[in-house]
């Protein structure tokens, strides 16, 4: 072993199990960094390459295992037959449950004790709602929750029974800044919301729906960051803050929300909803809002879109969403993601370019519920990087 950053051709060959002409090979495929040994013929290959190749994980500086945010959640189960929270099947809980008794789930609170009095409406917050009408609601959200955190000093408060405390505060504040609202909901959220969007009769079922179905996901991009500045120790309102800005990264805008805007869009302009489908088909494009395998759809699309159904059967726009649907299980085998009826329903409430509005007040329930699990449930993580850049100099490590 020529030290402990490096190893010798042979004692490289042996760990890795293989001839030195394969050692070579790996080399040349940029697979292993190695450096000529001064004053001599012979080489010299970058340790952690060939640890990482034969799956040993201690690297050069390494004395343990590298620390990862927590995998294990027990907050969310998802399988072929549908999505659990806690155990408890969301679809059966969509038919009849409010926001308000998932968020009480998903926290582990009290769901009589968890939404009372809301802290007061402190007067920073109220005069920048005035002068923020031009940004979006995620814009506004992102500038006014800092006032809102700052306004009662419990928000710091970080152990379980104060961060669900102020997760309930900051939900209905968030609700309150969706709906444009100068004071936080004090009714349930769907209703709240219903008559904030000025939603037509009934339609406050459809939002309750949508709100309980969208909670969580287990872990996708955005609650990953959520968790990784969870796991720092962070406030509720930091918290959403985190998941807020980004959801609104290029990737997830471009590859996800935007696109998917964009293809409900072409389906609502045509004739008759399929014809969008048939052409991008017929060219090789792709189908955003249209995912996975036709034979499981998503069973959160599956209630939303019955629910949708009952509500809007005679809606024209939403016949055109029917068609596609069909239309894209039929020839392209891809059901409809869940994310489309929930644009779908921003789209038929006016909320032109915040399509998502609706659903992010679901969404943040999850959210809080990762922070809380990620910041009470494990020690602060210090991940460790794997340097794969390129080496100094010979001579001088």
């Amino acid at each position: 072993m020529e030290n402990d950053l490096f190893l010798s051709a042979d004692d490289a060959a042996a760990q890795l199990g293989v001839s030195i002409p394969t050692l070579y090979a790996y080399v040349s495929r940029k697979m292993i960094r190695s450096e000529q040994i001064e004053g001599s013929r012979k080489r010299r290959y970058w340790k952690a390459d060939i640890d990482r190749i034969s799956g040993v994980h201690a690297g050069p500086r390494a004395v343990e295992a590298p620390a990862h945010l927590a995998i294990e959640s027990s907050i969310t189960l998802i399988t072929e037959r549908g999505l659990f929270f806690r155990g408890q099947d969301a679809i059966a809980l969509s038919a009849h449950a409010s926001l308000e008794s998932v968020a009480a789930l998903l926290w582990q609170a009290d769901d009589e004790a968890l939404f009372g009095e809301t802290s007061p409406r402190p007067t920073e917050f109220l005069k920048a709602v005035t002068s923020l009408q031009t940004m979006t609601s995620s814009e506004r959200a992102i500038a006014l929750l800092p006032m809102l955190e700052r306004s009662n000093p419990k928000s710091y408060d970080l152990s379980p029974r104060g961060f669900v405390r102020t997760a309930s505060d900051a939900l209905r504040w968030y609700a309150a800044i969706i709906g444009n609202q100068k004071k936080a909901a004090e009714e349930p959220l769907h209703i709240f919301l219903a008559k904030s969007v000025n939603a037509p009769a009934g339609f406050d079922d459809i939002i309750r729906r949508l709100l309980v179905l969208s909670a969580d996901h287990e872990f996708d991009p955005v609650t990953y960051a959520v968790r990784a500045v969870a796991n720092v120790g962070v406030t509720a309102y930091q918290a959403i803050t985190t998941g807020l800005i980004a959801s609104t990264g290029q990737r997830f805008m471009a590859e996800r929300y935007g696109a998917a805007v964009r293809m409900l869009g072409e389906i609502l302009s045509s004739d008759d909803g399929s014809a969008p489908i048939l052409q991008r088909f017929k060219n090789g494009e792709s189908l955003p809002g249209f995912t996975g395998n036709a034979e499981q759809p998503d069973p959160r699309t599956v209630a939303i879109m019955a629910a949708l159904e009952q509500a809007l059967h005679s809606d024209a726009q939403f016949k055109k969403l029917s068609r596609a649907q069909a239309a894209a299980a039929e020839i392209a085998g891809k059901p409809l993601a869940f994310i489309m009826p929930a644009i779908f329903v921003g789209h038929f409430l006016g909320m032109r370019g915040e399509e998502l509005g609706i659903t992010s007040v679901g969404r943040i329930v999850g959210w809080l519920a990762h922070a809380m699990e990620q910041f009470h449930g494990s020690e602060l993580v210090r991940p460790r990087s794997a340097y794969v850049g390129l080496l100094p100099k010979a001579g001088s490590l």
